[in-house]
């Protein structure tokens, strides 16, 4: 066997057993994972690749599995929205990305399970600061969770807001990256759109190791 071939397996193993301890970073700029492997869910088009077409200022429910087939589901079921307002859309527009996200404004708590775990993720994040409502509505806050609990938490403040369109419509980037895997995601939020899904997902350790065997296998079968 090629040294390139035990060098390959004993990543594969080392990736999927790997005991460091846990530490996270919060990351607020989306070219993090430029050098990456990585996902990117932009709520354009509904889980099958069909085009939503969403009106101004208009929402249309979403099943909670609508994109389990990308390696993620919703707790419970939350709608994709077209904000309507041209801030928003002009925000969304720095971020790359036309005009539908997700969720409404009614839905500030949710849960985004990771059928893969994940290393890191991310969204393009559109804020308003003081909506109009009785009560100041709370920051954008991600919680990245991991067998053992709580791996970080991040929020849409400081350094994560790259700008501010009129006095409505702050924008950024905000994720987690870990070196523990992250196997789902706590939403808290007030007024806050959220689009453009970035995530590195890692398929669990004995995948990785079957991966491992069949690259192995190949290798084997191209030598004979």
């Amino acid at each position: 066997m090629k040294k390139g071939a035990f060098t390959f397996l004993a990543a594969v193993i080392s990736l999927a057993f790997s005991s460091r301890p846990a530490s996270a970073i919060i990351i607020t700029d989306s070219d993090f994972f430029s050098d990456k492997t990585h996902i990117v869910i932009t709520f354009e088009t509904d889980g099958l690749g069909n085009k939503l077409n969403i009106g101004w200022g208009q929402s249309q429910s979403m099943p909670s599995d609508e994109y389990a087939h990308y390696g993620f589901t919703f707790e419970p079921d939350i709608s994709w929205v077209n904000d309507g307002g041209p801030a928003f859309d002009e925000a969304q527009a720095i971020g790359g990305s036309p005009e539908i996200g997700i969720p409404t404004g009614n839905e500030d708590d949710f849960i985004i399970n990771m059928s893969f775990p994940t290393r890191a993720f991310g969204f393009w994040v559109i804020n308003n600061p003081d909506p109009p409502y009785d009560e100041p509505y709370p920051y954008l806050t991600l919680e990245a969770y991991g067998d053992d609990g709580l791996v970080e938490e991040a929020i849409f403040e400081g350094d994560a807001i790259d700008g501010v369109i009129g006095s409505g419509a702050e924008y950024g980037f905000l994720g987690i990256a870990s070196n523990q895997f992250i196997t789902s995601i706590h939403v808290t939020k007030g007024a806050t759109m959220l689009d453009n899904f970035t995530y590195s997902p890692i398929p669990e350790p004995a995948t990785v190791i079957l991966l491992g065997l069949g690259f192995l296998a190949l290798l084997r079968k191209r030598h004979t």
